[in-house]
């Protein structure tokens, strides 16, 4: 199981190496500090023009992101959850999820000191809108609904 899980990340960087060029990759500028331990991304607009298809899965699109605060110890030991803002309506709604046919997830993993999340979806057509994730440590992880984005947003003081 872990050779799995250790060949599934590494062909995950691959893609996204593959994928996008070091300019592409967008540092989340806006990230803040909610406290001490947990750090929450900018909203992040990804439309049709940001997905690029993966080499490796022609299957699916994927949008990449650095984030250093996503270590070795938050990925083995804390978390990362992500959200979806729709554009129509500021409906929020954690990942994964299905819109119709389409799936959107995210995953997220460290490697050499990089902290890496990417969102996936099905090429096709792509469902345009905005991201966000949180990434929280062990240590920072309370008894909070992470998939209820009011609960997250009231626990952690976010205001839009």
């Amino acid at each position: 199981m872990n050779r799995f899980l250790a060949a599934l990340l590494l062909s995950g960087q691959l893609g996204l190496h593959a994928c996008q060029s070091t300019t592409d990759i967008v540092l989340p500028s806006g990230a803040t500090t909610v406290n001490q331990k947990v750090t929450v991304s900018d909203w992040i607009a990804i439309d049709a023009n940001s997905w690029s298809t993966s080499p490796k899965a022609p299957q699916m699109h994927v949008a990449g992101f650095v984030d250093s605060s996503v270590t070795n110890a938050v990925v083995e030991n804390g978390l990362v959850v992500a959200f979806y803002r729709r554009s129509a309506d500021d409906t929020v709604s954690p990942l994964p999820i299905a819109i119709g046919n389409q799936a959107i997830s995210f995953t997220y993993y460290a490697m050499n000191d990089k902290g890496i999340v990417s969102f996936q979806q099905k090429a096709g057509q792509t469902v345009d809108g905005e991201y966000r994730w949180i990434v929280v440590p062990k240590e920072a992880a309370k008894h909070v609904d992470w998939t209820n984005y009011e609960a997250v947003k009231q626990e952690l003081e976010l205001s839009e």
